[in-house]
């Protein structure tokens, strides 16, 4: 029995996986666990599949067909490792040579803690800034983890189960099967709902958490901070249900603002104003003095009438009237209101609980939200509208209320004091997360570049992780207005499938892929990406095959560590036999890449950077490697662990057992109330990093290159390109769902996973509502198209059901496979993004994250396409 962390989503359940005589025979869960608790879910148990598909890649392959495209036969040749690495060691050399800008890497969210030293150490020993996940990141990341780490210092966030006792739901399934640490929360979201938490879920589509509570709410899509914002102005102007001191210590809701939308400062500190209410005078935020300052009202600075930011912030939202966004989201304005007074009620606003004698704030409610409801034209501040509820009534991350993931607060590891990190103030107040798995944090943003230097131009603004901009039609010329010298040259990626994960495929292969003169991928399977565009690919090994060096942290990561009181776990994964065939696990050939292309220091000091950003702390690998020292990743491992558990807690310990736990502190868990850091209710700084960006879009002849107005900082709704449609032949909404059975494209290849789903009638079909159906002459199983106004095009069958608004229709994501190195996935399910448009209008114009709806047609195959 081989004690390992579960690869097949980013969930990373310790398993317990036996082995007879070199083979695996089963996996089952580890009940002593944490990360688990003993259950592991279908695909999990399904991973012996995938570890014995007759169909993955055994052996280095290199395209003969000088031809890409979607549909193109590569005509692979098998060749040897050493072929490959010579080859692979020439055209890296190339590109190091000639520009190592020229470098694109790509790496999937799936396995963050191999992707960060495959890929993101790789890049910065290279010397690219150019990297992105595919569509794992342009889907579900820009919007939501921007909001989660500027007001939660991580990831996202998710009930307090042992307390919350209402949570909304925006288009989220945490506890239900899917999304971060899902076993974990499936157990404390079951708990919670035996002992009465009350849930309710806001969802066009009737999911499978909407199917579970309390209250299903079927709001159109796209338009949760329209219904969000309403309620917050209930809450503020109607019901005043909001909590006053909380907004007076813990967010920036006293800060005074101009008319310009600035912060009146202090002459000599620089930091913010505001009106000292005891004293009546303005003084700056941070001063003693100040006992009690306003939130609202109207005060001379210098001859300057100046507002607290809470009082602009509840004028802003009178205009949200329950009945106005009754119009927008197809919610009766009765329910908002209901919903927004029990919400209000439910947050005991002034209540307190005493914890392992801790006296806390007690506020069990929370809005929690992600994908579904950030995947959207207005993303941004769509998730700020909803989160924004949690603040108003103080329920952050404390208990009953939003908890950050993790959570980002590690007071050190026991025995060692070390894994330790925390969150802190900036200058003005703010919250800084100082444990982020990514090159630059969600706040303060970073000093836009000028001119950019990265392909897609994310380092000229400042909150976007990624951007599409590097596969627009316009490319090009933008590239040449912004004078990047360089142009794609080399491609390596890592367990991703671009070319059904990020959008229309023909887009990107078109206006991004086919510009690289080499690519490289790492993968197990042959999937669309490598067929349409690799020159060479390289079989990795499978989670069950190769070492990883933490699944559980970074906590606030998308390794997703559990949240809540309980116990905290670092776990590994390791190979529970030796790669079979030809495979080779990526970090073994990316580090002899380093050692070929004489990068050893340089991704050394990667590591370095990227192990003490991650897991906390100061150490230095050359201090313990010998400079003559080959890389090899087992050591580097054994050095981490050391250096972060002890001497007698190094690789052969973890090895033997798998995991280390220690219990969480109160002091950890709703570690808001024990540090002095505020949030931000009015997001001033928005205001002067979108001027920077903007300046810089000006300079070079592209004014227009986003919408700037939406740089503001203030919450509100706009409408997404399926709102402002003008042709009614167009009268569907369409939108995808996350399976449970599936993690992104990687798992319908699996036979018993597909098997499952072949039964399950969603999971592969089209749905579609009853009385939409009939109005259109469909029946159940009937094969159907649906077309965009651009006409592009996704097939597949129907199935009927009541639980989808009349004026929508829903898929589940990233089915429809045609690789021939997929066949058991081949020609099942339907290939939504088709339908997606990688362009400037499905773009948000402030976290430059993809709008994943459509507005489309719907007829019957062979049928009247007017539909």
């Amino acid at each position: 029995m081989v004690t390992t962390s579960c690869g097949m989503c980013y969930g990373t359940c310790t398993v317990n996986v036996r082995v007879e005589d070199g083979v695996v025979v089963g996996i089952e869960g580890v009940p002593d666990s944490p990360q688990g608790y003993g259950n592991i879910c279908a695909k999990g148990l399904s991973s012996l599949m995938m570890l014995y598909d007759p169909s993955r890649l055994n052996y280095p392959l290199l395209r003969t067909n000088p031809e890409k495209g979607i549909g193109v036969d590569p005509g692979w040749k098998r060749i040897s490792w050493n072929e490959a690495m010579d080859l692979l060691t020439s055209k890296l050399g190339e590109c190091l040579k000639k520009d190592p800008r020229g470098l694109y890497t790509v790496g999937s969210p799936t396995f963050p803690a191999e992707r960060a030293f495959n890929v993101l150490c790789f890049r910065k020993a290279f010397g690219t800034p150019n990297y992105y996940t595919g569509g794992g990141g342009l889907h579900c990341g820009n919007g939501a983890h921007m909001i989660g780490g500027i007001y939660h210092a991580s990831w996202s966030v998710i009930p307090d189960f042992k307390y919350c006792n209402m949570a909304i739901y925006w288009g989220c399934s945490k506890g239900h099967g899917a999304g971060h640490a899902a076993n974990v929360a499936a157990k404390q979201a079951a708990d919670a709902k035996a002992r009465g938490m009350r849930l309710i879920v806001f969802d066009p589509f009737l999911s499978t958490q909407a199917s579970t509570a309390e209250e299903w709410v079927p709001i159109k899509a796209g338009t949760d901070a329209a219904a969000a914002l309403a309620m917050a102005n209930l809450l503020l102007s109607e019901y005043s249900a909001y909590d006053k001191e909380y907004i007076k210590w813990k967010t920036n809701g006293p800060y005074l603002v101009a008319p310009d939308g600035l912060y009146r400062r202090d002459k000599k500190s620089g930091v913010p104003l505001v009106w000292n209410i005891i004293d009546k005078k303005v003084e700056p935020f941070n001063s003693e003095n100040v006992k009690d300052c306003a939130l609202e009202g109207e005060f001379d600075v210098d001859g300057t009438k100046c507002t607290p930011s809470f009082q602009l912030l509840r004028n802003h939202l009178k205009k949200y009237t329950p009945e106005h966004a009754s119009e927008i989201c197809g919610v009766s304005a009765s329910t908002l209101r209901r919903i927004a007074k029990d919400f209000g009620e439910e947050a005991r606003i002034g209540s307190t609980i005493s914890i392992d004698g801790k006296t806390l704030p007690y506020r069990p409610v929370a809005s929690i939200y992600f994908r579904g409801s950030q995947g959207h034209y207005n993303q941004a501040w769509d998730c700020m509208s909803l989160v924004l509820l949690n603040h108003l009534v103080g329920s952050a991350d404390v208990p009953g209320g939003a908890l950050a993931f993790g959570p980002p607060v590690h007071l050190g590891y026991p025995g060692t004091g070390r894994l330790k990190y925390s969150v802190e103030p900036d200058k003005d107040g703010l919250l800084v997360a100082k444990n982020w798995p990514y090159a630059h944090l969600p706040y303060p943003p970073p000093e836009p570049k000028d001119p950019p230097e990265r392909l897609d131009l994310q380092d000229m603004f400042y909150i976007p992780t990624y951007t599409t901009i590097m596969a627009w039609d316009n490319n090009e010329e933008l590239w040449q207005k912004f004078k990047i010298p360089y142009r794609p040259d080399v491609m390596i990626s890592f367990a991703t499938n671009q070319i059904m994960s990020v959008g229309n495929p023909k887009t990107l292969m078109k206006n991004f892929l086919q510009k690289f003169g080499f690519i490289a991928s790492f993968n197990i399977y042959s999937t669309e990406f490598e067929e349409s565009a690799a020159d060479l690919v390289l079989p990795d090994a499978c989670y069950l095959e190769r070492y990883s060096s933490a699944t559980t942290f970074p906590t606030v990561g998308v390794s997703c560590h559990g949240t809540g009181l309980g116990e905290w776990i670092w776990a590994i994964r390791q190979p529970v036999i030796k790669p079979m065939y030809e495979r080779r696990p990526m970090i073994d050939v990316i580090l002899e890449l380093s050692e070929r292309l004489g990068l050893r220091d340089r991704y050394i000091e990667a590591a370095r950077e990227w192990v003490n950003r991650a897991y906390g702390g100061d150490l230095d690998f050359k201090k313990v490697l010998d400079p003559k020292e080959k890389l090899n990743f087992e050591r580097m491992l054994d050095i981490i662990m050391k250096d972060r558990f002890g001497p007698d807690k190094g690789l052969d310990y973890f090895k033997e057992h798998g995991y280390l736990k220690w219990d969480k502190r109160v002091e950890e868990v709703y570690w808001r109330a024990f540090n002095d850091v505020r949030v931000p209710v009015y997001l001033e700084w928005i205001i002067r990093a979108g001027r920077k960006s903007r300046a810089i879009a000006e300079k070079y002849g592209v004014p227009d290159l986003v919408d700037w107005s939406a740089h503001n900082a203030l919450p509100e709704w706009r409408p997404c390109p399926t709102h402002t449609e003008k042709n009614p032949e167009y009268d569907l909404e369409a939108f995808y769902w996350r399976s449970a059975l599936h993690t992104y494209s990687m798992t319908m290849q699996n036979p018993w996973l597909n098997e499952v789903s072949q039964n399950d009638p969603y999971t592969y079909t089209i749905q579609l509502n009853t009385e939409t159906a009939n109005r259109k002459g469909v029946k159940e199983g009937d094969l159907v198209w649906l077309e965009n106004s651009k006409g592009s095009k996704a097939k597949g069958r129907v199935h009927i059901t009541d639980g989808i608004r009349p004026d929508h229709v829903a898929i589940a994501a990233n089915a429809g496979h045609w690789s021939k190195g997929m066949p058991i996935a081949k020609d099942k399910g339907v290939f939504f993004n088709e339908l997606i448009e990688i362009d400037k209008e499905h773009t948000c114009p402030v976290s430059l994250g993809q709008d994943i709806c459509v507005k489309v047609k719907l007829y019957k195959d062979g049928g009247d396409r007017s539909g």
